[in-house]
This record gives C-alpha cells, sequence and structure tokens, in this order.
C-alpha cells in the first residue's frame, strides 16, 4: 500500500519554532527558562550547545525562505517569541514588532501559508519564577500578548496556534527532570496542565471578540495510546492513560469537554487543581477552528506500578513489542498505522473538525555518515518515513476524515532544547560552523511530491 497523488489543496509543508530557530537574535530578548537551565546545568545539553546561537533565522530568513520555495513548501508554522516582543513581560519590543512584519512579509512574497504559534516550549524566566501556568498573573500577562499578535499581524498570518504540545513541559518538567524547573511532582504538574487549559480558552475567547476571519487553534502532540496486551489491566490503564496524555486534553482544549475519568481519578488522590466556577465555565465554552496533530509514535500501555503511590499515572508504564520498528537513533516505535486510527477517531469522536498533521519526522544521529561524494545527504530513511506515514494518512481521508495538510518537523535542522543537534530533523541541513544550509536527498524528493498533486 502506497500513497496515491494528494489532492492539489492539500497543504503540504514544514514547521519550526520560535525558541529552535532564533536564538538570541538581532533584538533583545527577554532571558527563558531554558537559558537559565542551560547556565545552570550545561552538561545535561548534548555536546554542551545551549539556546544562544540554533541556526540564527533571523539573519537567515530571506535564504531559508527562498529554500523553502524551492522546495515548493506551500505553508510553513513557526511563531512568535513571547520573550522576544515583551522582554521583561510588560515593555514592548519595537525591534521585534519590525521584525516579525519583515519575517511575515518575507513568507507573504513567497506565497507561503503562515501559521504562527503563540507558545512553544519557551516559558519567560520571569514567569516562570512567577509559578509559569500556575499563576493567574502569567496567564493574564499570556493573553495580552496574544491579543497584541492578533491585532498587530492577524491581517497577515493565515492561521494562530495557541498551544504547540502544551502538556510536554508540564509531563517533562513537572514529572521528569528534562525541562525547567525539573521538578517531580504530580500535584504541580496538575496545577501547570489546568492554567494552560485556561490560558488556552482565554485567548481563543478574546480572538473572537475580534472578529479575524482567520482560524485559530492548537496544536496537540497524540502519540496515539494502545494497550500493550489485550489484558484487562491493560486495557484499563490505557483508557486512563488516554484521558490524562493524549486524547483527554485535546478534548479540553477542543470543546471543554472534561472526561469524567479525570475528575474522578484525580478525586481519589486528592489532585483536583484550584480553581474557580468562572475558570471552568471559561474552559469549557472554549471551541477551535481546527487542530493540528503531532505524530511520532504510539503509547503503548501496561499496568506496572513505579511504587508511588502519587496518582493514578503511577500505577502503569509505557513499552515497546520487542517486534516493533524502531528508529534506534531516538528510541522511538515506527508506526505509520496511528495516522490512520487519528484521522478516524477524529470524524467519529470530534465531530470531524478540520485538521492537519502539524509535525511528523524521522529525527537521526550523526546524519554525515549518510553523505554521498557529492555533498549530499542520502536520507532514504526519511523518504520511507514520511511515504509510509502519508499512506496510512490517506487511507483516513479516503475513508472521510477531515484532514487538510502535512506539515514535516521540520523544515530545516533546528535546536531542540536538551538533545541540541543530536538528532537531525530537517529537509534542510545546517552547517553548525558556518551556519551555511543544503538541500538533503528528501527536500528533492518532497519537492516532486509536492509539484506531482
Amino acid at each position: 500500500m502506497e500513497f496515491k497523488k494528494l489532492l492539489k489543496n492539500f497543504q503540504i509543508g514544514a514547521a519550526m519554532s520560535a525558541l529552535q530557530t532564533e536564538g538570541q537574535g538581532t533584538t533583545k530578548i527577554g532571558k527563558l527558562a531554558f537559558d537559565k537551565f542551560f547556565e545552570e546545568k550545561p552538561n545535561l545539553f548534548f555536546d554542551g550547545v545551549g539556546p544562544n546561537l540554533t541556526i540564527d533565522i533571523m539573519r537567515h530568513y530571506k535564504n531559508d525562505i527562498s529554500m523553502f520555495t524551492e522546495i515548493g513548501l506551500d505553508s510553513i508554522r513557526t511563531g512568535f517569541s513571547w520573550a522576544r516582543l515583551f522582554p521583561d513581560g510588560k515593555t514592548l519590543n519595537r525591534e521585534a514588532v519590525e521584525f516579525y512584519h519583515n519575517y511575515i512579509d518575507e513568507y507573504k512574497k513567497n506565497n507561503i501559508k503562515l501559521y504562527m504559534t503563540l507558545f512553544h516550549f519557551d516559558m519567560p524566566q520571569w514567569a516562570q519564577g512567577l509559578g509559569a501556568w500556575s499563576s493567574r498573573e502569567v496567564i493574564n500577562a499570556f493573553v495580552k500578548y496574544a491579543v497584541f499578535c492578533f491585532k498587530e499581524y492577524g491581517d497577515k498570518v493565515d492561521y494562530f496556534v495557541t498551544f504547540n504540545e502544551p502538556l510536554v513541559p508540564v509531563f517533562a518538567g513537572y514529572l521528569d527532570f528534562r525541562h525547567p524547573p525539573t521538578i517531580d511532582n504530580p500535584k504541580l504538574a496538575i496545577e501547570q496542565a489546568f492554567g494552560i487549559f485556561l490560558a488556552h480558552a482565554k485567548v481563543i475567547k478574546e480572538y473572537k471578540k475580534l472578529n479575524i476571519l482567520k482560524p485559530i487553534g492548537v496544536v496537540f502532540d497524540w502519540n496515539y495510546t494502545y494497550s500493550f496486551t489485550n489484558s484487562l489491566e491493560d486495557q484499563e490503564c490505557a483508557e486512563i492513560y488516554d484521558a490524562y496524555v493524549n486524547k483527554g486534553p485535546l478534548q479540553i482544549m477542543y470543546n471543554g469537554t472534561i472526561n469524567p475519568i479525570l475528575i474522578k481519578t484525580l478525586k481519589d488522590y486528592n489532585l483536583i487543581p484550584n480553581h474557580s466556577k468562572e475558570e471552568l465555565t471559561i474552559i469549557k465554552e472554549v471551541k477551535i477552528d481546527f487542530m493540528g496533530i503531532n505524530y511520532y509514535r504510539p503509547c503503548r500501555v501496561k499496568k506496572q506500578s513505579n511504587g508511588k503511590k502519587r496518582w493514578v499515572l503511577d500505577e502503569m508504564t509505557l513499552d515497546i513489542p520487542s517486534s516493533a520498528k524502531m528508529n534506534h537513533h531516538r528510541g522511538w516505535e515506527i508506526y505509520p498505522q496511528a495516522l490512520y486510527d487519528i484521522g478516524i477517531a477524529i470524524k467519529k469522536d470530534f465531530n470531524n473538525i478540520s485538521w492537519y498533521i502539524a509535525e511528523n519526522g524521522m529525527g537521526v544521529e550523526n546524519e554525515d555518515e549518510f553523505r554521498d561524494k557529492t555533498g549530499i545527504i542520502q536520507d532514504d530513511y526519511r523518504i520511507e518515513f514520511i511515504t509510509e506515514h502519508l499512506t496510512w494518512l490517506q487511507k483516513s481521508m479516503d475513508e472521510g476524515s477531515n484532514c487538510f495538510g502535512y506539515h514535516l518537523w521540520a523544515a530545516i535542522d533546528c535546536w531542540s532544547f536538551r538533545n541540541a543537534f543530536k538528532n537531525r530533523y530537517g529537509l534542510i541541513e545546517v552547517n553548525l560552523q558556518d551556519q551555511s544550509r543544503k538541500f538533503k536527498k528528501s527536500a528533492f524528493w518532497f519537492r516532486e511530491i509536492i509539484k506531482n498533486r
């Protein structure tokens, strides 16, 4: 089974983010939580490479966008930096305002549709110091920043996105030690998650008041949930995990529906977050125009306690079948069939809302090993990965799922938080010594896919 020619109006593009491409850039920018994390623990970052430079897109964007155009990408998702537009959280940075106008205009000149994300893991340090999303002061400041972006750029941006992978910083920073603030505390994690749902809902509410005739939505990492075995125990654990990590939080951000499993199990462990009736009403009234789905790997859940007994997710774990096809560079299972399951679930459980794949891609370490005599990286593994996933995505579309596009992660090699440049994902490689760019084989292949729609 292989994907057929995609429809002419099916968007084919790629994704990036502000933090992962801008670095310190050419304007003032406020300190980020990741900056402080790197200062304190640089040894935790691959090769000691922090967020200071990344790929310096603010100096290279005209060339980069020209290369995106050469590939034929018809749409790009990136984002605004909250800390660049409001370095101290209050004072507007006029240089940054002008940069984003110029940046957006360059995409428009090249007929590339633009998705702009408001928050992509880039928490300002001042906000982190106030408690991040558990702080109503931080939430209100975020709403003001969002409203500024809507008013300033609303006539130019094609799609707005409130959050990218909203719960990743929660699981990685409040239940693990991979992101700041490196705390393992379910109570604090739940407070952060509730704050994100509230911030998202408030931003959507303000956006609708402005009558901007552009869609607004959320980009969510739906690494589809399966039970590890067919045992009743594993199936029950998978249902609970799904309510906490995958379909459950997406339903909250889609239309304010809260899975009863969440309420019951949070009560069981005395973890209901602080909230008011008014806040709950705002969350329950939210309605988005579209959703973006990031998919990389499935979640296979089984009953296995870690002994901590702090909340219900302590009673289960994830596992990978011994027979699974793997991306060994990441330690991730490759399971493209999940894109079909996601597409059918959106049709069935989300009123067949307009949606697209916002991220999907394959990160590989030491790509230089695949460079041929002409100097081009022969990333056939990436071509195979994309082909398999588009095949299953198209099957869901053939059965009526309302998917309008596919964005590869990433348009260009990006800096990646703790992993820095360990695993490369781009259609375009970046030489970190001189910041030069070069197409990989996949870029030429992707161009043919787009041309032949």
